[in-house]
């Protein structure tokens, strides 16, 4: 019932900021989506809320489930087994992926930079990478780590060797582990790292200096889907792209939906505007990956960040140094996704009253 709820307060809120409810009766084709974790988030309401909440998945025709998935793997699982449609993912994953055989494709470039943090508490003063050998570092899942593989590297240092890694998972476990001095590091990514500050938690983030050259993360979907139904990946990836605009338009009103559709999402109590203030914190750590920088179209991608990607993997020998770049992504559906009236988007947001 809480999540009729929801779904009910969602529909009158966008009568309520003068967006075009979807025509009743339509007939949907069913499809699937799925972030690789179990938190959804605020900063995953581009993927999960926003198009359902503003209609922007029924305009293109589509009735989209969402769920959270428990990591990397079984999401490759999942979509490898025909179980799920599309999922997002990091993009050393995929390039692993289909190094194995798996028969997926990245078909629009999500959050233009890395999304993976290594960051250390204000109060230890360190510094740089370097100053980490010898330490233990908390990390939420063991497994492989590229980015900070990579990292660690630049610095002199062998991840596997020079430090020591734990598991701590997020939230208050790793709050704890970092409170006590179990560890001195966390490996983490940026929603969790944001909702750790907003627990009082003070980070030096350590970037190395290819940070800028690296993305985050990409929409996958299998090969045969991309023959058997092309459209369906512009429908779904337009929604997606608008409701990024819309909510890097209007960072408070995407939050406030996204509470409406995962109650559980949102603090209880305290102080509204603080409140607010921490939500925008954890929405802004994702959303501001997803800005339009240095290309012109949602989910373009850039062929110089997936180079350097192999680069760096095929240092770390977790990639063959003649892996076909070409074959990870398909970016022949990028302009038909940025089909929509980016202003009419932008208004919708800044008139939103829900």
């Amino acid at each position: 019932m809480t999540q009729r709820r929801s779904l009910l307060a969602a529909g009158a809120a966008l009568a309520a900021g003068g967006l075009a409810a979807p025509a009743l009766g339509q007939a949907l084709a069913k499809s699937s989506f799925g972030p690789t974790t179990t938190d959804i988030s605020t900063g995953h309401a581009a993927h999960s809320s926003l198009p359902r909440a503003l209609g922007y998945w029924r305009e293109e025709g589509l009735d989209v489930e969402v769920f959270g998935i428990a990591g990397n793997t079984a999401g490759l699982q999942l979509i490898t087994n025909n179980n799920i449609d599309f999922i997002s993912i990091s993009g050393d994953q995929i390039l692993m992926a289909r190094n194995q055989g798996m028969a997926i494709k990245a078909v629009y470039m999500h959050a233009r930079q890395p999304i993976n943090r290594i960051v250390v508490p204000k109060a230890g003063g360190v510094t740089s990478i370097a100053q980490l050998k010898g330490k233990t570092l908390g990390i939420p899942v063991l497994g492989p780590q590229p980015y900070a593989t990579a990292a660690f590297q630049e610095a002199g240092l062998d991840i596997e060797k020079d430090i020591r890694q734990v598991a701590t998972g997020t939230g208050a476990p790793a709050l704890l582990a970092l409170r006590r001095g179990d560890i001195a590091g966390w490996i983490s990514w940026d929603t969790a790292v944001a909702a750790l500050e907003n627990r009082g938690m003070e980070f030096t983030e350590l970037r190395p200096s290819f940070f800028g050259d690296l993305f985050g993360n990409a929409i996958i979907t299998r090969e045969a889907l991309l023959r058997e139904n092309p459209a369906l990946v512009v429908k779904m990836c337009r929604a997606i792209a608008k409701s990024v605009h819309f909510g890097l338009t209007n960072p408070e009103a995407a939050i406030r939906i996204h509470w409406q559709l995962y109650p559980q999402t949102r603090p209880q109590g305290g102080d509204p505007a603080q409140v607010m203030a921490e939500a925008k914190r954890v929405f802004l750590s994702r959303f501001s990956s997803y800005a339009l920088e240095g290309v012109t179209k949602y989910g373009e991608s850039l062929p110089s960040q997936w180079a350097r990607l192999k680069q760096q993997m095929v240092a770390a020998n977790e990639l063959p140094a003649d892996h076909d770049l070409n074959a990870a992504f398909d970016g022949s559906f990028i302009d038909r996704i940025n089909e929509f009236d980016r202003d009419a988007v932008a208004a919708q947001a800044r008139s939103w009253n829900g």
